[in-house]
């Protein structure tokens, strides 16, 4: 369950901005992650919840946005979107074909980051 590990990270994230803004409490923090993280939103939020337990994050609110991924074809250079099968989901394993050609020469390009987008204090 690497959501866990994920949480902590975004937790500590969080901690240190608090810190340097001499905050007393996070109260919530957006993050915005790609579709193609294979992370499952709501494996993170109790991961979220565990991983604060006792901390000045902790009742923090997590709000994900979720982006979308897109591929960009080797072949025809055209940009398109993607989404993640449920078979996918399950194994990590995807090819993604170029919906203009329908090459499987792609590269993502969108869709595996994730972004601390804003972290909400109480000083």
């Amino acid at each position: 369950m690497h959501e866990f590990s994920f949480a902590y990270n975004i937790f500590k994230v969080a901690e240190a901005t608090a810190i340097k803004y001499n905050a007393k409490k996070i109260t919530e923090v957006l993050l915005e992650i790609g579709e193609l993280t294979l992370i499952v939103p709501e494996l993170l939020q109790r991961s979220f919840e565990m991983a604060t337990k006792g901390s000045i994050a902790e009742g923090a609110i997590l709000t994900i946005t979720l982006t979308p991924g897109k591929i960009k074809c080797r072949e025809c250079s055209k940009i398109s979107g993607v989404s993640l099968t449920h078979e996918a989901q399950l194994t990590g394993l995807q090819l993604f074909k170029c919906s203009n050609c329908g090459s499987n020469n792609t590269e993502i390009v969108e869709g595996k980051k994730a972004n601390v987008k804003n972290i909400k204090i109480q000083e």
